[in-house]
C-alpha cells in the first residue's frame, strides 16, 4: 500500500508547476498523506533527531515514506568541485596506522587478508572482492574503485553545499556503515558517475533492490533531498523489482547512531 501512495504522490507532484522537492520521513513529525500538504519540516538546516522513546528505537522506519516540500530545492552557490569542496581520501588522526579511506574499504571488504604494495606497506595490491553491481569477483585492487553510493556531487546539489568544510569531507571519508563506501568495479563505477537512480542501476539485477535502500539510507542519514523525478524513478523501481518492504526500511536506532556517528567523527577531517 506505501509503495502505491508513494508513486501516486510523485507522479502527481512531478506534474505540477511549482517547483518541490522530497526527503525520507525521518520520525519528527507525520509524514505527508497527501500531495497538496506541506510539511514545516526543514531538514537542509540542521540534523533532526528523532526521540529516544522506548517504541521509537525499536520500531522499523519505512524508507518509502516520504515527505514533501513544496518549495523549490534551493541551487548551490558555486557550481561542484570535488577536490576544493569534498577533498580527497585521509588518514584518521585518531589511529597509528598509514591507511587511508581507500585502503580501509578495501581491507574490510576483502574476504581473505590483503596484501600491499610499496615499501611502507599503504597501499593495498591484492584480496577477494564481490562486487555487487556486476556480480563478480576480484583478486587485483588495481580493478575496483571506491563508490560513493550516493555520489558527491549528488550530495553537494542535494543540500550538502550547506556543510561546511569539515561535513563534507567526512562525507567523502565516512566508514561508520558498510553501505556508504563500496569497493566496485572500476568500469561500472565511471558508467555510474554522479547519476541517481533515474539514470543508472547496477548491472546485477538481484542486487536493485539493496541498491534502492543503501540509496535512501544515505538520503535520510543526511538529510538530503530527492528531486521529484529521482523520488518517482525510485518508487517504479521498487515496484518493478518486487523490493520487500522489509529491505526498504531502516532502524530507529540505526539512524540515531549513525548520525551521532556523524558528530562524533568529524575529528577525522580536523587537519
Amino acid at each position: 500500500m506505501m509503495l502505491a501512495f508513494v508513486v501516486s504522490l510523485v507522479l502527481s507532484s512531478s506534474q505540477a508547476a511549482e517547483p518541490s522537492y522530497y526527503t525520507v520521513h525521518d520520525g519528527t513529525q507525520p509524514s505527508l498523506q497527501s500531495a497538496n500538504q506541506e510539511t514545516s519540516l526543514q531538514p537542509l538546516e540542521a540534523f533532526s533527531y528523532l526521540a529516544a522513546t522506548a517504541a521509537q528505537a525499536a520500531a522499523d522506519m519505512d524508507l518509502m515514506s516520504w515527505d514533501h516540500h513544496q518549495t523549490p530545492l534551493v541551487d548551490p552557490p558555486d557550481p561542484y568541485d570535488r577536490k576544493s569542496q569534498y577533498g580527497t581520501w585521509v588518514r584518521d588522526p585518531r589511529d597509528q596506522t598509514c591507511y587511508n579511506t581507500r585502503a580501509k574499504v578495501l581491507i574490510r571488504s576483502s574476504s581473505v587478508p590483503v596484501t600491499f604494495s610499496g615499501g611502507r606497506g599503504c597501499t593495498v595490491k591484492t584480496g577477494q572482492w564481490h562486487d555487487p553491481y556486476s556480480d563478480r569477483q576480484y583478486s587485483d585492487a588495481a580493478d575496483l574503485q571506491i563508490d560513493h553510493v550516493v555520489p558527491l556531487k549528488n550530495s553537494y546539489i542535494s543540500g550538502g553545499w550547506k556543510w561546511d568544510q569539515q561535513k563534507k569531507c567526512l562525507y567523502a571519508n565516512f566508514l561508520s556503515n558498510d553501505f556508504h563506501l563500496l569497493a566496485v568495479d572500476g568500469g561500472e563505477n565511471m558508467r555510474k558517475s554522479d547519476r541517481t537512480p533515474e539514470q543508472f542501476m547496477p548491472s546485477n539485477r538481484a542486487y536493485a533492490c539493496e541498491y534502492l535502500s543503501i540509496w535512501l539510507k544515505i538520503k535520510l542519514i543526511w538529510n538530503l533531498a530527492m528531486t521529484p523525478s529521482e523520488a518517482n524513478a525510485i518508487s517504479q523501481l521498487a515496484q518493478q523489482n518486487h523490493c520487500d518492504s522489509s529491505i526498504l526500511s531502516i532502524a530507529s536506532k540505526e539512524l540515531r547512531q549513525q548520525r551521532q556517528e556523524i558528530v562524533d567523527n568529524m575529528v577525522l577531517c580536523a587537519h
